[in-house]
């Protein structure tokens, strides 16, 4: 079932100036910040390691520009993340799913097992040394 798109309403003033500082901050997060990074981080190694000028803000917009687009250029046929819907398993592979789900099933039936035959055990000392520490007690009075 294929969903429409959202729609988002925009009324107002209160809409438009709310609007406004969404694409404002998107704008100062994923443009100005990283070109002022690229900018400091220009400027720190011109004067520190190399004897290169300077830029400015928007010689840093500019830079970071270049990047980004090297970068996506680079990977544009290395896709980080896909969308597509897994493939369809065979029958062996279901059957040998079905046999590891069935032994993992008898695996855990076999460890609630051991763990309640472990806690008689554990019981039934606890209650020896009571009665041997009870029968110890009676013979001392």
């Amino acid at each position: 079932m294929k969903k429409g798109p959202k729609i988002i309403q925009i009324s107002g003033l209160r809409g438009l100036l709310f609007t406004a500082f969404v694409i404002v901050c998107l704008g100062a997060g994923f443009i100005i910040f990283p070109a002022k990074v690229a900018m400091h981080l220009w400027n720190y190694a011109a004067t520190t390691y190399l004897t290169v000028p300077t830029i400015n803000l928007w010689q840093g917009l500019l830079l970071w520009a270049f990047a980004a687009l090297s970068i996506y250029l680079v990977n544009n046929k290395k896709n980080i993340i896909s969308f597509h819907q897994p493939m369809e398993l065979n029958d062996t592979e279901m059957q040998i799913l079905m046999q590891r789900i069935k032994l993992q099933k008898e695996a855990q039936k076999l460890n609630r097992m051991i763990i309640k035959t472990e806690e008689k055990k554990t019981e039934e000392e606890t209650k020896n040394n009571q009665t041997s520490s009870n029968n110890i007690n009676e013979k001392r009075s």
